[in-house]
């Protein structure tokens, strides 16, 4: 039997949903993210059969060169039949197209059928999520290289920020519990690194935290640091317009400057790029870096990420901000590969192009 699939419309709504309300009792798709799904770009969304008896979901994570299959579903009367398999091939062209070089999918420990599949296709396990669904049925992430395979370091942790404002304190926490496993994942400390490190002020709302700030922090928790920068302005100041905020952001930035100095922590101030961070993971610090997310989400904020790994043509990060607005979670952010091109514009804030990270390694 050929099996065509094409590309669903606004006008397969209701029997998206007919699907979803056939195959899944738990974990299941709502009409409104159905129809975001149709409206957006950053999915494909395919169907095969007339009528609808199948379909298959990758999302795309812009300005990076990982996809991940979202849902695979099968009408229960046609399985057997091919259309998983067609879906899923498929749904690889179009990773492709994006020029994605990862797919990662979560399956159901339980599905033999489904991994025996994604198993024939390439996919490999990575890790076993205890509890993953609505249930408490545990999955297997599974991830097939599209271009090829680049081992990952073993037991990277992942912890999402809690705020909107502590991306900085979620990516040291990460990076500290690689070091150390005794280190606290939570949100008190999560919200003590940041108090230890904010700027206090930033354009709107609370203040984020400054290289220095992060750079101090993580000395205080025991940890040998090293704080890179392009230059010595003060960072996110530009877009600062209230005289009173600038003057104190100004005073805490001095103040972390002090404090830095008499904890003996080495800045190097230069020329701070690709192949320098590189340099620094090969000689076994742990890389907190500082981006614009202009090139994830096309908004122009400072983030703070891990850089967990560098190759000849990838950067590695793990972002702790998992947008659910665009459905990722953990998996779509741990380990995320970026391009190098990519990577070298993202380390640029601000109209200086303002450059940072923060280096740490358990102290001897």
């Amino acid at each position: 039997m050929s099996i065509s699939e094409r590309k669903a419309g606004p006008n397969d709504l209701e029997a998206l949903v007919a699907l979803e309300n056939q195959c899944f009792s738990t974990d299941k798709i709502s009409r409104r993210s159905f129809r975001h799904f149709l409206e957006t770009t950053q999915n494909s969304l395919l169907v095969a059969g007339e009528p609808i008896l199948a379909y298959g979901l990758i999302l795309f994570h812009r300005g990076t060169s990982l996809a991940r299959v979202y849902s695979l579903a099968v009408k229960p009367d046609a399985r057997g039949k091919g259309y998983a398999r067609a879906l899923m091939e498929a749904l690889e062209v179009e990773a492709c197209k994006r020029d994605a070089l990862f797919l990662r999918l979560e399956v159901a420990t339980q599905n033999q059928a489904a991994i025996t599949l994604y198993t024939q296709l390439g996919y490999k396990p990575i890790r076993r999520l205890p509890g993953y669904y609505e249930d408490g049925g545990d999955a297997l992430r599974l991830e097939k290289p599209l271009g090829r395979y680049l081992p990952k370091p073993k037991h990277i942790r992942y912890y999402a920020q809690t705020t909107e404002f502590t991306c900085g304190p979620a990516a040291l926490l990460m990076a500290m519990a690689h070091l150390d496993k005794t280190t606290e994942l939570s949100q008190m400390a999560e919200l003590n690194v940041w108090r230890d490190a904010t700027t206090i002020f930033m354009a709107q709302g609370h203040g984020g935290c400054s290289p220095q700030g992060l750079a101090l922090a993580a000395h205080n928790r025991g940890m040998e640091v090293k704080l890179l920068q392009s230059s010595n302005t003060v960072p996110f100041i530009d877009s600062v317009r209230d005289p009173q905020k600038k003057l104190i952001i100004e005073n805490i930035h001095h103040h972390f400057i002090h404090a830095l100095h008499i904890a003996n922590v080495e800045t190097i101030t230069g020329n701070l790029d690709a192949p320098k961070l590189a340099t620094w993971l090969q000689q076994g610090y742990r890389v907190i870096l500082l981006i614009s997310t202009y090139q994830l989400n096309r908004n122009k904020s400072p983030h703070w990420v891990w850089l967990v790994a560098m190759d000849d043509a990838f950067a590695y990060i793990n972002d702790p901000y998992p947008d659910e607005q665009t459905h990722q979670s953990e998996l779509d952010n741990t380990y995320v590969p970026v391009p190098l091109e990519t990577f070298s514009r993202m380390m640029r804030f601000g109209r200086s192009k303002y450059r940072a990270a923060v280096l740490l390694r358990k102290r001897s």
